[in-house]
């Protein structure tokens, strides 16, 4: 570091100076040319064709001569350059703290100014001002002038003049009529510059108003931002981004709506450029990275992207935006999902706010493959990862809670169910609908997808349908599903529901029905049930329309026993297939769609008791209870399946479809196998007198003994009660007590205990003759309670 004196005279900066304003003023002051000054204070005076590197960038050694000569701190002289703004407005190169290009609207050519200021300050000049977001000043509300007044020449394009002592105010340019090589100056007061004044809440006062907020911010809150706050860069970028391509692309006629009458009368009154070959550069039309020259147009630019910007949410300010779309492509510029980038660097904000203002030119596959309608459209997630997730949350037939409120006329469950779960494949997503399909091996192609999208969206629902899909797909990909339907479309369903197995559920559960042709429709039914896939696909399934009426009202003939048996069923049949991590089945919440107005009904408003009451009614029809109900008959099929109606009450005196099945319920109730197994194998009851003793028929009996694996034993064959001929003479003979009676108490036929009266040569009282029955049961009441009595169901014979 070189040694430097300390200047005589010091002259401290004011508020936001720029350092070459602030040394010019020392050298007015000192009456000191200008090089001269910088040399006295360490600094470079080499004035080339470009802005001096000190006025971008100090380094460590000029800060601290500068400082030093100066008194003034070398923190404070670094926030004179444009350095203060790096990273804010401006990008400085860390190699060479030169400034870098690629920075939007980044300074251009020289600095605008305010008079009224220059005029207050004595012509100091401020550093914003060389800033190319600066065009307005909010002090006196006005916009910055861009050039000399008399000789048109953009200031501080390079350092002043060395050899000259300045003038602050004034211009240091040569005259427009001067020449030589030392020509005279214009030393035109630019305070007297003409501007343009407005109201302190004007647009253009608002808007730089704006623009200062967010180059002192670091993460930006205000319009769209507000609940999606950005990085300022970012923000940046997005304006400049719709301003440049509001300036390339808007008519006179866009104009008028979109910024005040006077400014858009200013903006039009300005000829393309000067002649001046130190006038401003011709970027007025297409401004890219660099900042518009003249103010006006740069004003212009940031009100009509702050006319969508400010809105207070993506979906309003992609409305604002619509007219660019649309000029752009009347002006021949493609604009399409694919080529939104309008420049780097922009936000997810700006695209999703580009995206929604493109919507409505989408066709539906495109809105839901960039998330249109929701709060932050997007382009598609990159990779295969979340398709892959949906792939195996998803069934080939969506869910009957989240399809229904979606069912539209001309479109049939069977068709809207496959249709929906391919489209959910599409959100967020580059898949294809014919991709979609063959991904969840759906029973319909892509172009039957298609069409039953092109009659959703035409629906005037369809923002709600859409936004109903889009958080459909969202929640299965943010969300653990317990069942992999991938796996269950891969199952080997050859062994689902037997003959033999349904038989037995009807048996179990009363059920009528047992016979093969109800056990087929009833495999299908649970086929879709467990694989997600419809009934028509399976192996058992009949290609008529009878056969998929049928299977579709299967639920009309639920009970609660019939639905838990199935279920139970279904479990075995999963274990079978080495799948034990897994409900039978599952469906989502439709929290979804609360609060969107969709086209189909909520199952959810249907008072289930009042549905059970109406199909209490004998041979009532599901359409006829639909239609009493004011709902759909597939949601009537959906609810039975979800609702079994509960068998009625055999108290009330209301019958049971089918006896047979009820005496089997019945029976199988009072006997649990222990209890069976007990009366038959160790008390050697006789299954007709186990009927008797439950009210159903022997042969009832007898089948439950068989589905309990009990052997039976053979007819004919008799397990005989032994009777003992002291007792049996006490009691008929002493007693005198009827042989009906004795064989009741024995559990066995009066045939059969005379011919043990016979066995033991008890001789035989001839009939009609007198007993003591009565006296026998006078004394039975007198005996006391715990008296051992012979069992009524006590073993007489077996079969």
């Amino acid at each position: 570091m070189n040694s430097v004196r300390t200047l005589p005279i010091r002259i401290a900066p004011i508020g936001g100076e720029a350092i070459d304003s602030w040394l010019e003023a020392i050298a007015h002051r000192t009456h000191t040319s200008f090089s001269d000054l910088l040399t006295a204070v360490g600094l470079s005076p080499f004035s080339g064709m470009s802005t001096p590197a000190w006025v971008v960038c100090l380094n460590p050694d000029e800060a601290a001569t500068t400082g030093a000569a100066t008194g003034i701190d070398p923190d404070v002289l670094r926030t004179m350059t444009l350095q203060h703004y790096s990273g804010r407005a401006v990008r400085v190169k860390p190699d060479d703290g030169m400034l870098s290009r690629a920075f939007p609207w980044g300074p251009g050519r020289g600095s605008r100014f305010c008079p009224a200021c220059l005029d207050a300050t004595g012509g100091r000049w401020q550093l914003s001002w060389r800033l190319g977001w600066t065009f307005a000043c909010t002090t006196h509300n006005c916009l910055l002038a861009d050039a000399c007044p008399g000789c048109g020449a953009v200031q501080r394009v390079r350092t002043h003049v060395g050899e000259m002592v300045p003038q602050p105010g004034r211009c240091s340019h040569p005259a427009p009529d001067a020449t030589g090589r030392t020509p005279r100056r214009c030393s035109t007061d630019l305070a007297a510059a003409a501007v343009h004044s407005f109201d302190a809440g004007h647009p253009v006062i608002h808007a730089q108003r704006v623009v200062n907020a967010v180059l002192d911010s670091e993460n930006t809150a205000f319009g769209v931002y507000e609940t999606l706050p950005q990085a300022r860069l970012k923000v940046l970028s997005d304006i400049r981004a719709v301003a440049g391509r509001a300036l390339a692309y808007a008519t006179p006629e866009d104009l008028k709506s979109l910024v005040p009458q006077d400014l858009n009368r200013i903006y039009q009154s300005v000829g393309e450029t000067s002649g001046s070959r130190s006038g401003p550069a011709r970027t007025e039309t297409k401004p890219g990275l660099a900042a518009p020259t003249r103010a006006e147009t740069a004003a212009v630019g940031v009100i009509a992207a702050l006319e969508a910007l400010a809105r207070p949410d993506v979906a309003s300010a992609g409305d604002a935006l619509r007219w660019l779309v649309a000029s752009s492509r009347q002006r021949g510029s493609a604009v399409s999902a694919t080529n939104i980038a309008w420049g780097k660097n922009t936000s997810q904000v700006l695209t999703g706010v580009q995206l929604t203002a493109l919507g409505p030119l989408l066709n539906p596959s495109d809105q839901l493959r960039y998330r249109i309608g929701t709060r932050l459209p997007a382009q598609p997630v990159p990779g295969t990862e979340r398709t892959a997730t949906l792939v195996r949350r998803l069934p080939a037939m969506l869910w009957p809670t989240w399809s229904l409120p979606l069912a539209i006329q001309n479109c049939h469950q069977r068709q809207l169910r496959p249709a929906l779960s391919s489209i959910l494949l599409l959100v967020s997503s580059r898949v294809n609908l014919d991709e979609a399909a063959w991904l969840i091996d759906g029973p319909i192609e892509g172009h039957a997808v298609s069409r039953v999208l092109q009659l959703l969206e035409k629906q005037d629902q369809w923002p709600s349908i859409r936004t109903a899909l889009i958080g459909m797909a969202d929640y299965l990909a943010d969300n653990d599903i317990p069942i992999d339907y991938q796996r269950r479309r891969r199952a080997d369903y050859s062994t689902l529901l037997p003959d033999t197995v349904w038989t037995q559920i009807c048996r179990d559960t009363a059920t009528p029905g047992p016979r093969p042709a109800r056990a087929r429709i009833a495999r299908c039914y649970l086929f879709e049930r467990l694989s997600g896939q419809p009934a028509s696909t399976s192996p058992w399934a009949l290609d008529d329309s009878a056969f998929r009426t049928k299977t579709a009202d299967f639920p009309r003939h639920l009970t609660p026993e019939l639905a838990e048996a199935l279920n139970t069923h279904a479990h075995e049949f999963l274990t079978d297939q080495n799948i034990d991590d897994e409900p039978a089945t599952w469906h989502p919440p439709n929290a979804v769609h609360k609060g969107l107005d969709l086209p189909g009904p909520d199952p959810a408003t249907v008072d289930i008791a009042r549905l059970h009451r109406v199909m209490g009614v004998d041979g009532m029809k599901l359409g006829t209870a639909a239609h009493r109900l004011g709902t759909s008959l597939d949601t009537v099929r959906y609810l039975l399946e979800t609702h079994p109606v509960p068998r009625p009450n055999l108290a009330s005196g209301d019958s049971l479809p089918t006896y047979h099945n009820r005496a089997y319920a019945t029976a199988k109730a009072a006997l649990p196998r222990v209890v069976l197994a007990d009366f038959y194998e160790h008390q050697r009851m006789s299954l007709r007198d186990i009927a008797a003793a439950v009210g159903v028929s022997r042969q009832i009996v007898a089948r439950l003994a068989n589905d309990y694996d009990l052997p039976l034993r053979e007819p004919g064959l008799q397990a005989r009660t032994t009777i003992d001929r002291d007792w049996l003479y006490d009691q008929y003979v002493n007693k005198r007590r009827a042989l009906p009676d004795i064989a009741k108490e024995a559990g066995m036929s009066t045939a059969n205990m005379a011919r043990w009266a016979k066995t033991h040569a008890i001789p035989m009282r001839s009939r009609g003759g007198g007993s003591h029955t009565a006296r026998l049961n006078i004394r039975r009441t007198a005996e006391p309670s715990n008296q051992p009595r012979h069992n009524p169901l006590a073993p007489s014979s077996a079969e």
